[in-house]
C-alpha cells in the first residue's frame, strides 16, 4: 500500500563552480521512500549525509546551486498523486502551508527579530486566508495557540524575549496553523536543553494526534527517533540504507551503520564503553563505489566495494541495503 508521500529514484545534487571547474555534490542519490499517513516518520543519519537536502526536495524547494537530476516527490491529494517537483511557482504556493508545511532549523530564522510575533502571524494568514480581516485572523491565531496549550499573549512579544524552546514551539504552531496534512521538521530540537526538547516533542505528538497528519522528522539524535517516531529511514552518504518500523529497527538493526548508531546510545545500568562509527564520512563530491559505508564497515566484502545493494525485505516493512543480509540465493 502506498503512503501519503512517495519518493521515487530521487537525485538532487549541488552543482558548484570552483576555479573554473564544476563540482557535483551528490547529496541525495537515488532515494526511494514511501512515507505512511498519520504517523511521525523519522529520517536519521550523521550530519552531512543529505537529510536536510532530502527535506528541501520533499518541500519542492530546489534552488541553485541545488539541482534536480532525476526522480519524483508525489503527494496523495484528494485521491490522486501529484508530483510536487513538476508544479509551477503558483501551484507550489497553493500547496505549501495548506497541505504541506516546513519547520526549518533554528526558530530565529522563521521570525523577523524587529517585529512582534503577531505581525509575523498576521502576514502569514493574510497571504493564505481569503475573506477575513486582521482582527479575525488574529483571533484565529490566538485560538490555535490556546488549542495547543500556549498562551495567546505570546503574540505580543518580540522573538528575542522568548526562550529558544518557546520560540521553537511558536514556530511549530505557525507551521500547523492551516492544518496541513504533511509537516516537514528539520532538526526541531537543535540547541535546546533537555526540558525544552521534551516540550517541543510533546507539542509535535499532540499536534499529530489532534490533526491525524504526517510529520517527517529529520534529526541525527537516535534517542529522539526511539522516543517519538513510528517508522524511520536511515540515511548515509546520500542513500537510504535501512527503513522500517522504529521499534523493529532498534530491536534488530541490520545495516552495520545502523548498528553503530544504536549501540552508541547510552543506556541505564550499561557501563560498557561506547564505540563511535570508525573512520570519517566519505566526501559526497566523490562518494565511494558500491555501498558507501564499505570503507568504514567492519564486515566489508569484495561485493560491497563493487555494487550498491538495493533495499531488500527482511520482514514485510523492514528493509535493508546490505549484501551481508541477503538470502544465499540472491
Amino acid at each position: 500500500m502506498k503512503g501519503i508521500v512517495e519518493v521515487e529514484k530521487l537525485q538532487t545534487f549541488y552543482v558548484l563552480e570552483y576555479m573554473g571547474k564544476k563540482k557535483t555534490v551528490k547529496a541525495v542519490n537515488d532515494v526511494t521512500l514511501s512515507i505512511p499517513e498519520n504517523e511521525i516518520y523519522g529520517i536519521a543519519g550523521e550530519s552531512g549525509c543529505g537529510k536536510t537536502t532530502l527535506l528541501k526536495a520533499l518541500f519542492a524547494s530546489i534552488e541553485p546551486p541545488l539541482q534536480l537530476f532525476e526522480g519524483k516527490v508525489s503527494y496523495l491529494i484528494k485521491g490522486n498523486f501529484i508530483n510536487a517537483l513538476t508544479l509551477n511557482g503558483k501551484e507550489k504556493r497553493e500547496l505549501r502551508w495548506t497541505y504541506i508545511s516546513y519547520i526549518p532549523q533554528g526558530s530565529m530564522s522563521v521570525f523577523n527579530p524587529v517585529k512582534k510575533l503577531k505581525v509575523t502571524y498576521l502576514d502569514f494568514l493574510e497571504s493564505h486566508v481569503r475573506g477575513k480581516a486582521g482582527r479575525e485572523l488574529l483571533s484565529l491565531a490566538r485560538h490555535h495557540l490556546e488549542q495547543l496549550g500556549l498562551s495567546p499573549h505570546i503574540l505580543d512579544a518580540f522573538p528575542h524575549q522568548l526562550s529558544g524552546g518557546m520560540r521553537q514551539r511558536i514556530a511549530i504552531a505557525l507551521s500547523t496553523l492551516l492544518k496541513p496534512q504533511v509537516i516537514l521538521a528539520d532538526e526541531p530540537t537543535t540547541a535546546l536543553d533537555v526540558v525544552a526538547q521534551r516540550a517541543v516533542l510533546q507539542l509535535m505528538r499532540d499536534i499529530q494526534k489532534e490533526l491525524k497528519n504526517t510529520f517527517v522528522l529529520v534529526t541525527h539524535d537516535m534517542g529522539i527517533h526511539a522516543n517519538i517516531t513510528t517508522s524511520m529511514a536511515i540515511m548515509y552518504a546520500g542513500k537510504i540504507v535501512e527503513v522500517g518500523p522504529t521499534q523493529e529497527i532498534f530491536s534488530n538493526p541490520l545495516q552495520p551503520y545502523t548498528q553503530f548508531l544504536i549501540n552508541s546510545l547510552p543506556r541505564i545500568g550499561d557501563k560498557s564503553s561506547k564505540k563511535s562509527v570508525p573512520g570519517a564520512p566519505p566526501s559526497l563530491l566523490n562518494p565511494p563505489s558500491g555501498c558507501p559505508f564499505h570503507p568504514r564497515c567492519p564486515e566489508v566484502s569484495d561485493l560491497c566495494q563493487d555494487k550498491m545493494p538495493a533495499l531488500n525485505n527482511s520482514t514485510h516493512k523492514h528493509k535493508v541495503a546490505c549484501w551481508l543480509r541477503r538470502e544465499p540465493s540472491v
